[in-house]
């Protein structure tokens, strides 16, 4: 195979567009039956991108939590950082770069969402950041995973000086409806659970006899999983109604469905240059004890566990999603989006659109540079809001093997899950850990999937609280990302050393009520 590394290593950016297919038949001559992709300057490709943008330019993130901005950050040099979170890993940020946070000083932890970013512009965090958008000439570009009302009102305020790259609100907010996503998915062809658009007030028994014994509600926007409600008995049916009619009021539609045991399946796909590309599904885990308040709350994913889904599931799952993808791309929807799956009895099921950056997007960014030199995702779904004109067209054949690389790696979000007020009484530090005798035992300093070197160690990220800090119910103490697989079954979820992992470190934070 020697012959074929070398010729990788001759592929850089100024190289002629290259000839996969003669790759392919060089690798079977040599008796290799895999693919590998050609090696890649890295340096230039992310070159190409900041030229594109004027002399002094600076770029920022927006999101939840900061370190969803390293795989931005391993693009484009970031300037400042806009996030929720400010934990253990707070004064590393500070170090780098100027750094927004809701959560700095408050000495507690909530559960931070969009809405928490859109109050925080409203006061004196909002009053700074403006401040700061607003000084100097150049331009300041910054890197949302979704728009936000303020931004955009601030770029319309800045005579150019601002720029979002994003999709614009109101394209994010058309295509978050999961009742237009179903009945777009049933025109063409797609299977999705069975059920039906009722308004909250006509629900009852009918439902349950006919979806049940066990049916979901689902509220026509949600993310996460939390306007997702398992119901299984009238009485739970009458509550949830009850519930829902006084949040939303009794003519708002939701769907009604059967319950579908099975896989749920994220896929990534990107909109560029106004067409779909297939990026990286993964194995969602949801209902998790230690991650999950309920059923279908988020707990984590795993990208290895794809490959167990069969390769008919897989096809329609791929084929779906870069339908959909050809949907939204005609309304003007731009790069990286996502599509959620329930794989029941080996036929995949569509439930939802994610028209935003996703939250595996920073797992699977940092996968893809582990697996491969080539370009990430996120780097095309950055060049699609950029534009660098023809620097990189000779390229774009690599938008088709986007997927190619097989990732192995997991994430798993370890929150609050009591109905209470907890205060942490260990501090986790960010870091690297292996498991020790059922305890989490702290080997080096990282803050990088790519910080870890071995199987069985876990990386400790996403802004671990300080000791004394207040956590409110599926509020989050840390995520833990590793480079194995964690996935046991349909049932299971994830494996009984994983489970372990979790209440491991969830001990060693010596929580007490607060």
């Amino acid at each position: 195979m020697s012959n074929c590394v070398d010729i990788h290593k001759a592929i850089e950016l100024e190289s002629p567009v290259f000839d996969f297919s003669a790759v392919w038949i060089i690798v079977k001559i040599l008796g290799e039956g895999i693919l590998s992709l050609p090696s890649y300057n890295k340096d230039n490709f992310n070159e190409a991108l900041i030229s594109a943008v004027p002399d002094g330019s600076t770029f920022g993130f927006q999101g939840l939590r900061a370190v969803d901005s390293i795989t931005m950050e391993s693009i484009v040099p970031l300037d400042f950082l806009i996030a929720c979170d400010y934990g253990l890993d707070g004064p590393e940020w500070d170090r780098r770069l100027r750094y927004f946070a809701v959560e700095r000083g408050q000495n507690k932890r909530i559960v931070w969402t969009h809405s928490s970013l859109v109050e925080a512009y409203e006061g004196a965090l909002g009053s700074q950041i403006r401040k700061f958008l607003s000084i100097g000439d150049a331009p300041r570009y910054v890197i949302p995973y979704r728009s936000t009302e303020f931004l955009g009102k601030l770029a319309e305020e800045a005579d150019g000086r601002l720029r979002i790259l994003a999709n614009p609100v109101e394209i994010k907010t058309r295509f978050d409806d999961k009742i237009s996503f179903r009945r777009r998915a049933v025109e063409a062809g797609f299977a999705v659970p069975p059920g039906d658009v009722v308004a909250l007030g006509e629900l009852g028994p009918n439902q349950i006899e006919q979806f049940g014994p066990v049916m979901i509600i689902s509220e026509q926007i949600g993310s996460s999983g939390n306007q997702t409600h398992l119901i299984d008995s009238p009485e739970a049916l009458a509550n949830k109604r009850d519930e829902l009619i006084e949040k939303l009021g009794s003519d708002a539609p939701v769907i009604v469905s059967t319950f579908l045991s099975g896989p749920a399946v994220g896929t990534a796909g990107l909109v560029y240059g106004g067409k779909p590309w297939m990026s990286h599904p993964s194995v969602m885990f949801t209902g998790i004890p230690g991650c999950s308040m309920h059923r279908f709350d988020y707990a984590g994913s795993d990208y290895a566990a794809y490959r167990l889904v069969s390769e008919k599931s897989r096809r329609k799952i791929e084929e779906f999603t870069l339908k959909i993808g050809e949907w939204i791309a005609e309304a003007g929807y731009r790069g990286i989006y996502g599509v959620d799956f329930i794989v029941h009895q080996d036929e995949p099921y569509a439930l939802e659109l994610n028209p935003r950056v996703l939250g595996t997007t920073q797992l699977m960014t940092e996968l893809e540079e582990k697996h491969s030199s080539a370009p990430t995702t996120t780097y095309w779904h950055l060049a699609e809001f950029l534009n660098p004109d023809a620097a990189l067209d000779a390229h774009q054949d690599l938008l088709a093997e986007l997927s190619r690389p097989d990732l192995s790696g997991y994430q798993l979000l370890i929150r609050n899950t009591r109905s209470s007020k907890m205060r942490i009484g260990h501090s986790l530090e960010p870091g690297i850990y292996t498991i020790q005798n059922g305890r989490p035992e702290f080997i080096r300093r990282g803050f990088r999937l790519s910080d870890v070197q071995e199987q069985d160690e876990v990386l400790v990220t996403c802004s671990p609280p300080a000791k004394g800090t207040i956590v409110e119910p599926r509020g989050a103490y840390c995520k833990l990302e590793g480079v194995s697989s964690i996935y046991e079954g349909e049932e299971e979820q994830i494996s009984s050393a994983a489970r372990e992992m979790i209440d491991a470190f969830t001990r060693r934070l010596a929580l007490s009520p607060a």
